[in-house]
């Protein structure tokens, strides 16, 4: 019993270890507590509340909405807070798609490598991705062309963190 025990614990450490794999939550768009998604600066206001992922999508609405903190999970080092317990269990169907893209910074930023807080006001959803924006300017910018500044952004994305972008 003891040997099997030790070999659930090493399976599930391994699994662990491997389901983070490639993750570099420490340049994410995270509030103080770890919490991600967040609107506005998280520099001016450390406790800037985490946004519902889902809420983003129009099958939950197509408005990010903020999360309630008993709506919470942990997702490979990153807590998500969420509206509702349906969008909570829609975002661990398919947490790739459902994961803000470029770490919840502004994807008009990310084209030129930058990371710049996000508004959840201004946003566009393309196929199973979520781009958030500092403002309608950058969205303005950003609409105009999201192929061909998603891959721009999705370069700067890996550079900057080391991760494939979420397809």
């Amino acid at each position: 019993m003891k040997n099997l025990i030790t070999v659930f614990l090493i399976a599930l450490i391994s699994f662990s270890t491997f389901a983070g794999e490639g993750r570099n939550v420490s340049v994410y768009n995270l509030n103080a507590q770890g919490t991600g998604f967040v609107n506005g600066s998280v520099e001016n206001n450390p406790n800037a509340p985490g946004f519902d992922p889902v809420s983003a999508f129009p099958e939950a609405g197509g408005s990010a909405l903020e999360g309630e903190d008993r709506f919470s999970l942990e997702h490979e080092g990153v807590e998500y807070l969420f509206t509702n317990e349906a969008n909570m269990k829609t975002f661990l169907t398919n947490p790739d798609k459902y994961e803000p893209t470029y770490g919840g910074w502004c994807a008009r930023a990310m084209v030129v490598g930058q990371q710049v807080q996000i508004n959840t006001k201004y946003s566009t959803v393309v196929g199973n991705r979520s781009f958030f924006f500092v403002n309608k300017r950058a969205k303005r910018f950003f609409d105009r062309d999201v192929e061909g500044n998603a891959k721009l952004a999705d370069q700067e994305w890996l550079k900057i963190s080391g991760e494939q972008p979420r397809l």
